[in-house]
């Protein structure tokens, strides 16, 4: 063991650790904003965010410990770098509990979109259950080995958790897009808003996609370093941060759909028909022509007449007209921004 690299063990927990605690202070950030902006957002979604922000410093305090237990208080001790502490496994456990809860969020998001697809929301429930599953039998076990290079005798374990975690990553990115693009009205701002969230969910899915699979591939080619928890470390802040990304933009996007104004010119013409100008926000384009979109304007007068007789012998007359000018319009069908 007197030639133990640390670049590849130590080195690569400390590096993960900088890179969690970055994004650490991201979530704080993100979170502060959540609760700052999303207050009329039912009580249960609330506690579910601070039960996520308190996992999350849960992580990274035990994460921190694992690294100045390895590099601090066995400074001189190589023999204790193969030996997994009980910090490093026990945030194993809040991993699974952190991620399990958000792709249970993102799993509600898919079945309203869905109109309610069982299907497809059990293959994601399933895939995220194993991923929980195995995440809480790779801890178990580990505190039942002697040191690090016993980790092949459970490899099956994480290497079922990670690649269920990238199936799940998948469908719900998958799914969230698809659903996303038959909402599409054909409004450049309905379509505007889709397109944003679209890409909101394929940030989410790649992101973690790409880390988990990251640690999967430099677990089963170097599984004697620390190479592949550096990559663990991070993971469950990028899905939070995925999460409250998503949520924090909700409330710009109906501002951007609700706050454009529409104006309608009216014009005065020999049939009375108007039509919109082919400036009109509803004018829009299918397949490289513009539909002129035609509306009715009804015109109804009614007119009252009454005369008096005058003492002098004149006559005074008096009318009167009511009018009123119906317009139907279209309206742009709004995108429901499911929680």
């Amino acid at each position: 063991m007197t030639g133990l690299a640390l670049d590849d063990t130590l080195g690569a927990a400390f590096l993960g650790t900088i890179a969690t605690s970055c994004l650490y202070g991201i979530t704080i950030v993100q979170t502060y904003i959540y609760y700052k902006r999303n207050e009329s957002d039912p009580a249960y979604l609330k506690l579910l965010v601070f039960f996520l922000w308190v996992l999350d410093s849960l992580h990274l305090a035990l994460i921190t410990h694992s690294v100045y237990f390895y590099a601090v208080t066995n400074f001189s001790n190589l023999l204790e770098l193969t030996i997994p502490t009980w910090s490093i496994l026990s945030q194993i456990v809040v991993t699974g509990v952190s991620d399990g809860t958000v792709r249970g969020i993102f799993c509600q998001r898919v079945w309203k979109l869905s109109n309610r697809n069982w299907m497809l929301c059990l293959a994601i429930a399933v895939s995220s259950l194993v991923v929980f599953s195995g995440s809480i039998a790779f801890a178990v076990k580990g505190f039942s080995i002697a040191s690090f290079a016993n980790l092949s005798e459970i490899s099956d374990i994480l290497y079922v958790s990670l690649g269920s975690g990238v199936v799940a990553d998948v469908l719900i990115a998958v799914s969230m897009c698809v659903l996303l693009a038959k909402r599409r009205t054909g409004f450049s701002r309905t379509d505007s808003m889709v397109r944003v969230l679209i890409m909101y969910s394929i940030n989410t899915g790649a992101l973690t996609s790409i880390c988990a699979m990251l640690c999967l591939l430099t677990y089963a080619n170097m599984p004697n370093n620390f190479v592949f928890i550096a990559f663990y470390f991070v993971l469950p802040k990028l899905f939070l941060n995925s999460l409250l990304a998503t949520l924090n933009a909700r409330r710009p996007l109906r501002e951007t759909n609700s706050g454009a104004m529409v104006s309608i010119p009216l014009s005065t013409t020999s049939n009375s028909r108007m039509s919109f100008s082919s400036r009109s926000p509803y004018s829009h384009s299918r397949g490289g022509h513009e539909d002129q979109l035609n509306l009715e304007v009804q015109v109804q007068t009614i007119t009252d007449t009454k005369t008096d007789p005058d003492p002098h012998g004149e006559v005074k007359e008096e009318s009167k007209s009511i009018s009123w000018h119906p317009v139907y319009s279209t309206t742009e069908e709004p995108i429901a921004i499911a929680v």
